[in-house]
């Protein structure tokens, strides 16, 4: 016999419950929270219950279709969607799609599948079409799609989701024989109209009686409780509970910045009210997702000491060993990509061989499994791949997949696999592909409990488990239009779903009609003492969120921000003032410093290391243009190396043009090198500087190019020689090294205390045949040199350090008086730079403008210049100096350090 009882208010249900036999009834619900909550309210009275005492609605059909139907198997979503996947590409041709488009097909799946699995569902349907033209055009295609899969699903693979169980249910007609056990239905805005038809079947033999919640805005509903209009004409008998007695209770209306206020106020009224005595277990926090709140809350609570009834749960994909499994099994299958190469290489042994930032500039842009060979190590380690090709059976994937497995830790695998066990079996097969998505899938859903929750601590959960007698003070948090709203993943409009219903009897889950809002009013009716209703402008990324509609309605200052409570950690911030322990000032100082330091009030301290570090021109240039980036390359240690990619690097034409121009500038010149041979010569210079390109197609015109540069070259300088008769190189790459020490200045060959190594590469020096040298710096452009007038005012201070480390004797086989400084840009072969006017004509041809600064006393004035900004700069050095004070802040626009920098200006 079918019975309905008519509830205005949840606190009704107590009288019911009272009256309930668990013995011979079963109580079904639809959430886990819930059950649990009512089985321990059995256990407080009876002392004992049976695991039918208190049901949720999917177990009980999970239960039915079992006995009904023992050899369809009940899968986890993310299987169902990797056969689904092999279904459509299997069969592309007849449904006109791939693979590609699953999500939708899968949606139309859910959508539709009251009507797909229905014995007349697809008659009624195109019927329904046929005066539905615009629908038709809309989404008849995706619904045949849908049905196509779905049945291919059920019949062919004998799989079927849990939730398209009841729709299969309504195929068979002797459920009552499978079910003798009278029931009392509890499932408020969530029951389905497909449900409550296998609800009357199963009331044909055993007592059915149905809560029904009928608050006085049932209209505004009306669409989402139409199954219990149904119920109520065909039951026997219906039954209105007297209406219970309106209680008093407090109401807040709070609107907050966003999210984190949210639950700063949330924790901070929740302590308020455990100071006040209240019970742990009488205090909830409620939203329509929790999760989305729970890792934040639970840091928060976790500091507040606070215990929570919610388990402490993570991802497996938050597990390194898991992470690196995952990245291993996909370099391993091709599916390249430089995270998961990252991911899976350095946890190896072979990893300590090659610095990060090589492995990065290496593959950070990769394209097929033979970028691989850019680096031995690496491809030695991925050098096996997979074999990919055709299908493989459920139990060859795990005996390759758990091949890659490195960790010690068995416990999570187990779990994983665990699940993959269950939902395919033996015989099933898919595509290596398929398989690594679905494990993917099961990573990315699969929990682990760090701790279990405190059975008398606070509620913490979603708002749909949210019914709970004990609650009398809770807070709703995220009452926002978006977490409250369902998103249509179809293309059925809102009028296709009140048609579908008004003229073939098919009540679809429509999005316009959110569950979730009805609860969340059916909870608001429910007894409590207090309640505040909280909504976030902003998200825990920034995005702007909507107020829900129920929470405009309700009476309150809605545009009026709250501050939210402090909490322990605001405490914290403040302990040193309120006479807390030292190690709580401690900690509260270094946070304040830290602070200071970063708004620029207070220097950083000085880096004093055991040894001073090396210096170069390009270091000197560095400091001068920020201490910080001095720091980072010298101290840290930080490489910020070209990416090998398909455009050439700067870098790479570099080495080669000065390469090229080392050779061909050995005395006595040649000028008749030939192509072979300039050929020849790059590719020697490739294997020496072990140049690696991310194609080798790159490589023949790079080739190309530096032959005509070569050539070029070659045509210039002999012109260049043939008027400046005594020029001859003596020094090509040459390189020098010393020790000097800024306080007294004195140079030393060997290395001495207190005294910094100072080294270099000078490009190439010139000489004539009375002791005078031209100093010459290749340039494959003449972007960003400045006139010689600027260098020391531009900190450009390459050439200048050249200069002088020759004027000083520094380099034992390159002797002479300097007077020419170039920049020799070989784009146009121009030479750049300052020269003593006086002597031109040996070495290089005088100006066509008098320059009044290319004299001997310019020279002298630029050396004493330098010499001081040399010495000044490296005390400055000694004495640890690494604040991020850059010379100039449009340095700070392209700096390659700058995330990691703490300067004020950036923060």
């Amino acid at each position: 016999m079918l019975k309905v009882i008519s509830i205005e208010s949840r606190s009704q249900i107590s009288e019911i419950f009272a009256n309930y036999n668990p013995k011979e009834q079963s109580w079904l619900v639809s959430d886990l929270r819930t059950k649990f909550e009512l089985q321990q309210k059995i256990l407080g009275r009876d002392g004992q219950y049976v695991d039918e005492s208190v049901l949720r609605a999917s177990d009980l059909w999970k239960m039915l279709l079992k006995r009904l139907d023992p050899g369809l198997r009940l899968v986890s979503d993310p299987f169902a969607r990797s056969l689904l996947r092999t279904i459509m590409d299997e069969h592309a041709e007849v449904l006109g799609v791939n693979s590609s488009a699953e999500d939708t097909v899968f949606s139309y799946i859910d959508q539709m599948a009251a009507v797909i699995f229905h014995p007349e569902g697809t008659q009624r349907l195109t019927e329904w079409f046929e005066s539905h033209p615009e629908a038709m055009n809309r989404w008849k295609e995706w619904y045949l799609r849908a049905r196509f899969c779905a049945l291919k699903l059920l019949q062919d693979h004998r799989v079927i989701t849990a939730d398209w169980i009841t729709s299969y249910l309504q195929n068979f007609n002797e459920l009552e024989r499978v079910w003798n056990i009278p029931l009392i239905v509890d499932l408020s805005g969530e029951i389905t109209r497909v449900e409550a038809e296998l609800l009357h079947v199963l009331s044909r033999s055993v007592d059915v009686v149905i809560l029904e919640p009928n608050p006085e805005w049932r209209k505004d509903f009306h669409f989402l409780l139409k199954p219990y209009d149904d119920l109520r004409a065909q039951s026997a008998k219906t039954e209105k509970l007297p209406k219970p007695a309106e209680v008093a209770k407090k109401i807040e209306v709070l609107r907050f910045s966003g999210m984190l206020a949210e639950i700063k106020n949330s924790v901070g009224t929740v302590r308020c009210w455990l100071e006040q005595g209240i019970a742990a277990d009488n205090i909830a926090i409620i939203a329509p997702d929790i999760e989305t709140y729970w890792p934040v809350l639970q840091a928060y609570l976790a500091e507040e000491g606070i215990p929570v009834q919610k388990d402490i749960t993570h991802k497996a994909q938050s597990l390194p060993s898991v992470t690196r499994w995952l990245a291993l099994l996909r370099s391993k299958s091709g599916r390249l990509s430089s995270s998961d190469l990252e991911i899976s290489f350095f946890e190896k042994e072979e990893a300590q061989q090659l610095r990060y930032e090589e492995f990065r500039a290496l593959f950070k842009s990769l394209y097929v499994n033979e970028d691989l060979a850019r680096n031995d190590i690496v491809h030695k380690v991925f050098f096996e791949q997979m074999d990919l090709t055709g299908f493989l059976k459920r139990d060859e994937f795990v005996a390759k997949a758990l091949i890659s497995w490195n960790a010690d830790e068995t416990d999570i695998v187990q779990v994983i696999l665990r699940e993959l066990l269950q939902n395919a079996i033996s015989t099933t097969s898919l595509t290596w592909k398929e398989w690594l998505s679905y494990l993917e899938s099961i990573v990315a859903a699969k929990e682990y409990t760090l701790e279990k929750g405190e059975p008398r601590g606070m509620m913490v959960t979603k708002l749909m488990s949210a019914h709970s007698e004990k609650a009398r003070r809770r807070i709703f948090v995220g009452l926002t239009d978006e977490s409250l709203k369902g998103r249509n993943k179809t293309q059925l409009s809102g009028q296709d779903y009140f048609e579908l219903a008004k003229d073939i009897g098919f009540y679809l889950d429509n999005p316009d009609q959110s569950d979730l809002e009805f609860e969340l009013r059916l909870l608001a009716q429910a007894e409590s003492d207090e309640d505040l209703y909280c909504f976030g402008a902003t998200d825990l990324s920034g995005s702007l969120c909507s107020p829900a509609t129920f929470w405009m309605s309700l009476q309150g200052e809605h545009e009026k921000l709250t501050v939210p409570l402090e909490t322990r950690w605001d405490e914290l911030q403040h302990s040193q003032q309120r006479g807390e322990r030292p190690l709580l000032a401690g900690r509260k100082q270094q946070v304040e410093d830290r602070i200071e330091q970063d708004l620029g009030k207070v220097p950083y301290a000085p880096i004093l290391g055991a040894e001073l570090p090396r210096i170069s021109a390009s270091a000197v240039e560095s400091f001068l243009e920020c201490p910080f980036i001095f720091a980072a390359q010298r101290y840290f240690k930080l490489k910020d190396l070209p990416d090998i990619d398909l455009d050439v690097d700067h870098r790479t034409r570099g080495q080669l043009a000065h390469a090229i121009f080392e050779q061909l500038t050995i005395e006595p010149m040649r000028f008749d090198w030939t192509v072979p041979e300039l050929e020849e010569l790059l590719e020697k210079v490739r294997t020496e500087k072990k140049l690696i390109f991310a194609d080798e197609r790159l490589w023949t015109p790079l080739k190309r190019r530096h032959v005509q540069l070569g050539l070029r070259f070659l045509d210039f300088e002999k012109r260049w020689r043939q008027e400046f008769r005594k020029t001859r190189t003596i020094g090509r790459e040459k390189r020098f090294e010393f020790y000097l020490d800024p306080k007294t200045e004195e140079i030393h060959r060997e290395a001495k205390d207190n005294c910094f190594r100072i080294s270099g590469q000078i490009d190439r020096v010139d000489t004539d045949e009375d002791g005078h040298l031209v100093v010459v710096d290749y340039k494959s452009s003449s972007g960003g040199i400045s006139a010689h007038a600027s260098w020391l005012k531009n900190h450009e201070l390459q050439l200048l350090f050249y200069m002088w480390v020759l004027e000083k004797g520094l380099m034992e086989d390159v002797q002479g008086e300097v007077i020419g400084l170039f920049y020799y840009v070989f784009r146009n072969f121009e030479r750049k730079g300052f020269k003593v006017e006086d002597l031109a004509g040996a070495l290089y041809p005088a100006s066509k403008r008098k320059d009044k600064n290319a004299t001997y006393e310019a020279k002298e004035r630029y050396l004493t210049e330098f010499s001081q900004i040399l010495m000044t700069t490296l005390d400055r050095i000694k004495n640890g100096e690494c604040d991020a004070r850059p010379a100039d802040y449009k340095t700070c626009t392209t700096c390659e350090w700058r995330r990691q920098c703490r300067a004020p200006h950036l923060n």
